[in-house]
């Protein structure tokens, strides 16, 4: 997966997370037009010169289908799951720990260490679990963005430091 595509993906669903924090909180609609402006810079200072760095090999996109495939698979489940028990409640939760699941997949198959990290701060998904249910929205959905958020400017300094680096050489 290129960095292009990844910081597109990290940054739409970081501003997805962002909404559900602020539509399920009862939070001021206005207020998803910060994700989006964050969101949108972040993806300004990362795609220009980030189309130089190819993806890591041609793996990558199988590995990204396959636990992208089993994550949805395990968030429908999850979400029915909650549904017939009565607790949908705790789905924000869930989705957040299975989407950090999911980044540890990704980290050992593509591998992007960078992605443990994402996969341990998603995991506090837990705190979701036990935050008041008239809380839970706005601090998992918030957390869950801040977290993709500080991935995709992580990809961002990672790409502009290897570019420097590239650049001296060329230089030298």
């Amino acid at each position: 997966m290129g960095v292009r595509i990844a910081l597109l993906v990290l940054t739409i669903f970081a501003t997805l997370w962002a909404w559900a924090a602020v539509w399920l909180s009862g939070a001021a609609r206005s207020l998803i037009l910060l994700p989006i402006a964050l969101s949108i810079a972040l993806l300004l200072t990362g795609w220009r010169g980030s189309g130089m760095f190819p993806a890591r090999g041609p793996h990558v996109g199988k590995v990204v289908v396959l636990w992208s495939t089993i994550e949805i698979l395990a968030l429908v489940v999850t979400a029915n799951a909650l549904e017939y028990v009565h607790r949908a409640d705790l789905m924000l939760p869930a989705a957040a720990i299975i989407v950090g699941l999911h980044f540890f997949q990704l980290a050992r198959g593509i591998p992007a260490r960078l992605y443990f990290a994402t996969g341990g701060l998603l995991l506090a998904g837990i705190v979701g679990l036990v935050v008041p249910p008239n809380e839970r929205a706005a601090v998992v959905g918030f957390s869950a963005a801040l977290v993709l958020w500080a991935t995709a400017l992580a990809i961002v300094v990672r790409v502009r430091s290897a570019a420097a680096d590239q650049s001296s050489l060329v230089r030298a």
